[in-house]
């Protein structure tokens, strides 16, 4: 029997990681020298908009993986916060393709009219 190999695997990430790298995508794309404290902020801004129980110090300690125990709402949180970005995202990304399409039929409106 070889009890020097756990069952969850080498890749089993803790609680912590795990919640470290949700809040890493709750912070989005940083400036190269924007300070920790402004993305903090910024991550804490679209939280605490989901529930006011967040506190600045508590994304502080999910970001340092200094919290002693992890939320299940907390998680869940975050994962709303991420996918609601997304979905932004392509919203506007279909937005723009429909403006372009507009755009595109009005220029070439134009030059039918121009060329008769």
């Amino acid at each position: 029997m070889n009890v020097g190999i756990s069952p969850k695997g080498s890749e089993s990430l803790s609680d912590a990681d795990k919640a470290a790298g949700l809040l890493d995508q709750v912070i989005g794309s940083r400036g190269i020298r924007e300070p920790v404290k402004s993305m903090l902020e910024r991550a804490y801004s679209e939280l605490r908009k989901r529930n006011e129980a967040w506190t600045r110090r508590r994304v502080r300690a999910l970001f340092n993986k200094e919290a002693n125990r992890i939320d299940h709402r907390e998680i869940e949180e975050m994962w709303a916060v991420i996918e609601a970005r997304k979905a932004h995202a392509a919203y506007r990304e279909e937005t723009a393709r429909i403006a372009a399409m507009a755009v595109r039929r009005a220029t070439d409106g134009d030059c039918s009219v121009a060329a008769d």
